[in-house]
């Protein structure tokens, strides 16, 4: 069976929607997953065995052959010249619609996770599975060490001023474009504090303890697999 997955939205999303990988692998008919993504994040699934190819928006336009089933994450128009046997995601179903708004944070399903509605997008049934962005960072973990990503310098303050960190040596997390080389950032530290996405996101996947802070209210439940907790700041101190 060839699947191909659509995700064209940013590279915060996109890490959170790899688990998906791991709903179809888990199916008990083999199958190769292609990936449909914006050039800039081709290269995430660069070192993922789970994945067969990953194409681009124009490259999948003007791709021929046929796929069994697309499956389309986020709400915009896939166009190909594939042949494409079924469809499920964003542009199937009118039940999957409320999704655009919360995909656009214009609308919050507290009690969902963004893992479980990229599964049900998928025709999936989420069992709690992680995410599928398969690295090994280069760098070695500090057991002392505390890492800290976050927006500006009065939140920074703020947090180690609210945390209980027991004597451990705060580092700042350098800013690293390329998600290998900020995991491999984020190796170097036993626990993270963050209000970014994708730091968050990475961490996780590194199984890295991690403060997350909600500068803004979330518009899902934020899965932390039992290895983090949230934060509300006020927002004064984001200003």
């Amino acid at each position: 069976m060839r699947i191909v997955v659509a995700h064209m939205g940013p590279i915060s999303e996109l890490i959170v929607a790899s688990s998906v990988n791991l709903g179809i692998k888990g199916k008990p008919v083999e199958t190769k997953i292609s990936w449909v993504v914006a050039d800039e994040n081709k290269y995430i699934f660069k070192h993922n065995k789970n994945v067969d190819e990953v194409f681009s928006e124009g490259e999948f336009m003007n791709r021929g052959g046929e796929f069994d089933l697309l499956i389309n994450l986020w709400p915009s128009e896939i166009k190909t010249e594939a042949t494409i046997r079924d469809h499920i995601g964003f542009g199937s179903y009118k039940e999957f619609e409320p999704f655009k708004e919360v995909l656009l944070h214009n609308k919050s399903i507290p009690q969902m996770s963004s893992q479980q509605l990229y599964f049900i997008l998928a025709g999936l049934r989420w069992k709690g599975e992680g995410y599928n962005i398969p690295y090994f960072p280069k760098s070695r973990s500090r057991k002392n060490r505390v890492g800290v990503a976050v927006s500006n310098a009065n939140l920074r303050n703020y947090v180690l001023d609210k945390l209980d960190l027991e004597g451990s040596k705060v580092w700042n997390i350098p800013y690293r474009k390329n998600i290998f080389k900020k995991m491999d950032e984020v190796n170097k530290c036993k626990r993270i504090i963050t209000d970014d996405a994708t730091i968050f996101h990475l961490s996780m996947n590194l199984r890295k303890y991690v403060y997350l802070l909600e500068t803004i209210p979330f518009n899902l439940r934020i899965e932390t697999y039992g290895q983090g907790e949230t934060y509300r700041v006020p927002l004064s101190i984001v200003r």
